[in-house]
């Protein structure tokens, strides 16, 4: 299942590194995983994270990463994603800063490298130039990689937005010397300097 997905993703990563990058993008480790934080489509290593257990830093690998949660968009969604990474990728291989703040909001070099590259780019006022969609004429170049739909059935079940669970705390005071106690439970206890019943406080 997943490995056919993994498959398809290097597919379309080849398909798209020719046709915008003159096949010059060195190969990544592209992984699926959970996403870190909410509203991450993928993110990119901005340097070599893979090391060549020979020691040949040539070789070391650069990571693209796509959230599990977001493949459950269109085929032309992840192509976007993984296009957007690549343009990181790109950046990182030709030592162009094309972000900032703990590489999270994308500056205008991102901007431009990927609107050379078959992207339309937007800005968010926390992420910058950040939001992507293809351009028509990308799309149409997608339609003739004829993806595989069955690459693309599965989708992972967000944690992040699941229903928070809470645990009543209860609070307790003794009505003599007022220490304060806090417990997972209702409980009878009894202060030990005191020798009095704790009393529950609703502060």
């Amino acid at each position: 299942m997943i490995t056919k997905t993994l498959i398809e993703l290097n597919r379309l990563f080849d398909l798209l590194n020719k046709e915008f990058f003159e096949s010059k993008l060195i190969q990544p480790i592209i992984i699926v995983q959970r996403k870190v934080k909410k509203n991450t489509l993928g993110t990119c290593s901005n340097n070599p994270v893979w090391l060549n257990k020979k020691n040949e830093e040539n070789d070391n690998k650069y990571e693209i990463t796509l959230s599990g949660e977001y493949l459950n968009r269109t085929n032309e969604e992840i192509v976007a994603t993984l296009l957007h990474e690549m343009i990181h990728l790109y950046c990182s291989q030709n030592k162009i800063k094309d972000t900032s703040n703990n590489c999270v909001y994308h500056n205008k070099k991102f901007k431009e490298e990927a609107e050379k590259r078959g992207l339309i780019i937007s800005k968010d006022k926390t992420i910058g130039w950040s939001l992507t969609k293809l351009k028509p004429e990308t799309i149409e170049l997608i339609k003739k990689f004829k993806i595989d739909d069955s690459a693309f059935e599965y989708y992972r079940k967000s944690l992040l937005d699941l229903p928070k669970t809470t645990t009543t705390i209860y609070k307790y005071i003794c009505p003599k010397c007022n220490l304060k106690i806090s417990h997972y439970k209702e409980v009878n206890l009894i202060c030990g300097d005191c020798k009095v019943p704790f009393q529950k406080r609703e502060d």
